[in-house]
């Protein structure tokens, strides 16, 4: 398939697999070892977990290009391009190395069927192997025992948190979650837990494998100061900081992202961990805006456990709105529950492709969840936000947009571009 620009890539990548969920790594790892068991970087982090894990592939990824290293990352989903998906040295990868990557994988997998995520995976570490890294930073897609980037032995394993989502693959209780995301685990080698109460099924696992644990204010902490804080770690690690990066970046995720670093091993120097922070941007995550004379923030919360901690640290003194979408596998229920006690009204917006569900469909379904919470459905992501500024002009709030990547990405797409029914008047 020489020939094909990396749009024309995607979209055959898409049409190859567009309703398959096919867990398992034997076909992947038969690509893999066709292509020559690449191995991305001299040290690999692995970062699995239900919330948290982008914060800290992104705050990991700064903290060690801060100190000299040659780092590489993957995460997913992307916002607004596959690239995105790939950062090697602090860039994303090109277009044309990516159609090179998946040339190469074409014709390594034979007749051996992929989806969409295995390539773009076997993709992130041909490029990686490549590039002669210190560290690849590995974001697990879903739970972590079958996920294409347990392909890869970590060094160190970070589960930055365990709470319920995607049910139908991985169970429906922490425990039987909380399994899954242990796969990553490796014999002998350190896990970075970064939650206070993880499930017994990751220490059982990391007991078995004697996996030495490092837990979230047992083995280390993060001590709030009037500004900053101070971040104390395993093997005597301690460093102040000034003052925290973005709202986004939660302390905990913080923490187990300087935890892990320091289990390279590596000696954090302040200085630099504060430069790297200082310049540290999510965007999607508890991003704000002020645009149009109306401030937004976007968040991608797209389970109740993420929308419940966004909820938690919205400006209790503040009035807000929300244009809300999510897709038809989630459970919009708890979300909503969540989510309603803060927000004054909601404008809802379809989500695309086949887990995707229509405004209206939506709508049927929070009927029952929140009945007096009012609520208006949209075609668009677009027309969405413009009927929500508008409310919250008129009415002196904020507007929250919090759901599906797809929705988040769209209003920042729209949020940028010149709007005049969005004019301060």
């Amino acid at each position: 398939m020489t020939g094909r620009n990396l749009q024309q890539w995607l979209t055959h990548l898409e049409q190859l697999h567009p309703k398959e969920m096919d867990l398992g790594l034997d076909r992947v790892r038969a690509v893999w070892a066709q292509l020559g068991s690449p191995r991305p970087a001299r040290r690999v982090i692995t970062v699995a977990g239900t919330n948290g894990k982008g914060s800290v592939v992104a705050a990991l990824q700064a903290v060690l290009a801060s100190h000299g290293l040659r780092v590489g990352v993957t995460t997913s989903p992307h916002l607004h391009r596959f690239n995105e998906r790939i950062g090697i040295t602090g860039s994303e990868a090109s277009d044309a190395d990516i159609v090179a990557a998946f040339e190469r994988i074409d014709v390594a997998r034979q007749d051996i069927s992929l989806t969409y995520f295995e390539f773009a995976i076997l993709a992130a570490i041909d490029l990686m192997a490549r590039a002669d890294l210190d560290v690849a930073v590995l974001e697990v897609g879903l739970g972590g025992r079958l996920d294409a980037v347990n392909l890869i032995d970590a060094d160190v394993a970070v589960i930055s948190s365990v709470d319920l989502d995607h049910e139908a693959w991985l169970g429906d209780d922490r425990e039987s979650i909380g399994y899954e995301k242990a796969g990553v685990l490796r014999a002998g080698r350190p896990v970075v837990i970064g939650e206070r109460s993880p499930p017994q099924s990751v220490l059982r696992r990391a007991a078995e494998l004697e996996a030495p644990v490092f837990q979230l204010d047992r083995d280390f902490r993060w001590l709030d100061g009037q500004q900053g804080g101070r971040f104390e770690g395993g093997y005597d690690q301690a460093l102040c900081i000034e003052r925290l990066p973005a709202a986004a970046l939660l302390p905990s995720n913080l923490a187990a992202a300087l935890q892990a670093a320091s289990l390279l091993p590596l000696e954090l120097d302040p200085a630099r961990v504060h430069h790297a922070l200082d310049g540290l941007r999510l965007p999607g995550r508890m991003q704000t805006l002020q645009q149009h004379g109306l401030d937004w923030m976007l968040d991608v919360a797209h389970n109740p456990h993420a929308v419940a901690e966004l909820v938690a640290r919205l400006d209790a003194q503040a009035r807000w709105v929300a244009v809300f979408a999510t897709f038809r596998d989630k459970r919009v229920d708890r979300m909503v529950e969540r989510l309603a006690p803060r927000i004054e009204k909601l404008f809802l917006a379809p989500t695309p492709g086949s887990r995707g569900q229509s405004a209206e469909e939506l709508e049927l379904r929070l009927a029952a969840v929140v009945p007096s919470l009012p609520r208006s459905s949209f075609g668009s992501a677009g027309d969405a936000m413009a009927a929500a500024g508008e409310y919250a002009r008129t009415h002196g709030c904020r507007v929250l947009v919090a759901g599906s990547f797809t929705l988040v990405a769209a209003a920042s797409r729209w949020l940028s571009a010149d709007r005049d029914g969005l004019e301060a008047g």
